[in-house]
Parts: C-alpha cells; structure tokens; sequence
C-alpha cells in the first residue's frame, strides 16, 4: 500500500502493537527526561545554596574586619562611625542571606520593584550597562 509522504501517520495506517510500543517508549523517555531535569534541579538548588552560606560568611568577615579596624581609619570620628555603619550592613546582609533562600529573596525583590518601579528600572539600566560593558573589556 503506497503512502503520502506528506500526511502525518494516523492510528490505521500503524499496528496497534506497534502503536502501543511507540507511545510506551515516549512515556519512558519522558519519564527518564523528567527524572534527570529533577537531579539536576536539586544539584544547581544544592550548589546555589552553598553559594549564598560562601557569600555570607565572606560579608560576616568582611565587616568584623571593618568593625575591629574602623577606629585606626584616618579621617576623624564622622570617618570611624560611617565604616561601622558600612560594617553593620554588610552583617545585615549577611543575615538576610543566611536566613533566606532564593525563592524568598526573589519574593522580596518582586515587593521592592513594585513597590519602586522608577527606581528599580534605573537600577537595572545601570546594572546592565556595567554588565554591558564589563562584557566587553
């Protein structure tokens, strides 16, 4: 029997066995896909998080330093009080991160945005831009 090469195949002109054979083997393959898309979700979740706990512990010990160095920094006590200012944000950082995953911190993110939309659009712009040209250095 002489096919149209340009039809699509509909279920009469297949074996039902084959058919079947055809559709079993798509759901395994789905299903394998699906498993591996899981793994290696959990392993970039798992390798972020390590990530985010690296990154606080760097700021907690960024800003003990600022904090035990702050009274030997030239410029008088407006000069001392502003590097323990800077200090104490970068523990607040430092926190924020610790306690927070990534999800809660997009959440927050999204709150800001909308709460500041001009603001978080200039940000952006000039987030990109030295994206842009850090990119091309």
């Amino acid at each position: 029997m002489s096919r149209d090469p340009f039809k699509p195949f509909d279920e009469n002109t297949v074996p039902d066995s084959r058919l079947d054979e055809v559709k079993d083997r798509a759901s395994e393959v789905a299903a394998k896909t699906k498993d591996k898309a899981s793994q290696m979700a959990d392993t970039v979740s798992e390798k972020l998080g390590q990530q985010r706990e690296n990154a606080a512990e760097g700021l907690g010990r960024v800003a003990s330093t600022l904090h035990e160095k702050a009274d030997s920094v030239p410029g008088g006590p407006k000069v001392v009080n502003f590097t323990h200012n800077i200090a104490n944000g970068m523990e607040s950082t430092a926190t924020y991160l610790r306690d927070h995953d990534f999800s809660k911190m997009g959440e927050d993110l999204m709150s800001v945005c909308r709460k500041y939309p001009t603001q978080s659009i200039a940000a952006a712009l000039a987030i990109g831009f030295l994206l842009g040209r850090s990119a091309r250095r």
